[in-house]
């Protein structure tokens, strides 16, 4: 399965073996967002991180904003791709614990936020055009899980009370709430998170989560 919204390992030796420069600051990036947040990190730290100058990052993106627009913008082409791929599965659960799954791979092997989650907090510290791109990926996820939803209900493979748009922001919030205290509790706070949704939603849906 694609790795939704997941940066690749960033390491400086990948540089000299030829890789796209842009998109090695574009991972060190993204790993420097999702951990500590868009204003913790600057161009040194990336720069420091992949062993290059500071000027080759400001050839690819002379502000820190241009990167921030550049990182949003690939989350949600990341997501655009992975809804296509993910809509072969046929059952909404199959889908939406997909979905789930690349909560687990946050909230288990990087302890990082995810990429809604780090936008929201920082919403009114980031620029301008950025906060405009972060509202279109969140209102995209959004119409993904409702779309999911409805499709679940009408098929008979999820069962929840009240209208699915309601639903949609109750589970984008339980899983963004979730990583947020798994940094704190570890990972096990957030499979149980992943278990009372998994119950609410379908009643055999928990035995298939890991």
């Amino acid at each position: 399965m694609l790795d939704l919204l997941k940066p690749t390992v960033v390491r400086k030796r990948a540089l000299r073996q030829g890789r796209d420069t842009r998109e090695e600051i574009l991972n060190a990036a993204e790993d420097l967002l999702q951990r500590r947040g868009y204003n913790a990190f600057s161009y040194q730290h990336i720069a420091v991180q992949l062993d290059i100058r500071n000027a080759a990052i400001h050839y690819h993106f002379p502000s820190k904003e241009d990167l921030g627009v550049a990182l949003v913008q690939r989350y949600r082409q990341r997501f655009r791709d992975w809804t296509d791929e993910i809509a072969a599965k046929a059952n909404a659960w199959g889908r939406l614990n997909a979905y789930f799954q690349t909560y687990v791979e946050y909230a288990e092997a990087q302890c990082k936020i995810c990429p809604g989650g780090v936008l929201g907090s920082e919403f009114e510290a980031i620029p301008e055009e950025m906060r405009h791109e972060a509202r279109l990926l969140m209102r995209e996820i959004f119409e993904w899980l409702v779309e999911t939803l409805e499709l679940g209900r009408a098929q008979g493979s999820l069962t929840f009370l009240g209208d699915s748009r309601h639903k949609a922001v109750e589970i984008g919030a339980a899983l963004q709430g979730g990583l947020q205290i798994a940094r704190m509790a570890g990972p096990e706070r957030f499979h149980q998170v992943l278990q009372q949704l998994a119950l609410e939603l379908c009643h055999s849906g928990a035995d298939s989560l890991p």
